[in-house]
């Protein structure tokens, strides 16, 4: 982490700065939900509100003088919950979805947070892969979660050694 609360990650020659997401991103990041989502993607509200509600956890990454993604991760009790992560297209493959992963999980180890949990589309294999090369399993099915006939795994990390 550096002094601004962010993370640097060189991967595949690409520098890649994970931050907090101020609000003068939020134009950018609707840009990349869009693109990554088409007309599936969130209103532009709840961005506000996730923004609001999670500012620590509301991360983006940059390379250059670009945002190329972010993540959105809501912390409770019960643990947390990765909302959304998104990768513009132009920059998918080069690691911008590793480094914000691991910034996200960095934070909450921090915290003492003790598992991450998310929801994945069970046709989404890409994904799947990703999401299990970090350590999630998955924990049952949910039927119908993205819509009829379109099931989600609940997925889950252990943050706390075992």
């Amino acid at each position: 982490m550096d002094h601004r609360g962010g993370a640097a990650l060189a991967a595949r020659g690409l520098d890649i700065e994970v931050r907090r997401c101020a609000r003068r991103d939020l134009e950018r990041v609707l840009a990349i939900e869009r693109a990554s989502f088409g007309k599936e993607a969130w209103q532009p509200e709840l961005f506000l509100e996730y923004w609001r509600a999670s500012p620590e956890l509301f991360l983006i990454a940059k390379h250059g003088h670009g945002i190329a993604g972010y993540s959105i991760t809501h912390a409770d009790w019960r643990g947390a919950e990765l909302e959304s992560i998104a990768v513009d297209p132009p920059n998918r493959g080069r690691g911008v979805a590793q480094a914000l992963l691991n910034a996200t999980i960095a934070r909450l180890r921090s915290q003492g947070v003790g598992a991450l949990r998310l929801m994945v589309s069970t046709s989404n294999e890409p994904a799947l892969r990703f999401y299990q090369r970090f350590g999630f399993t998955r924990v049952r099915k949910v039927k119908s979660y993205y819509g009829p006939r379109r099931d989600a795994w609940r997925m889950r990390l252990e943050l706390r050694p075992k």
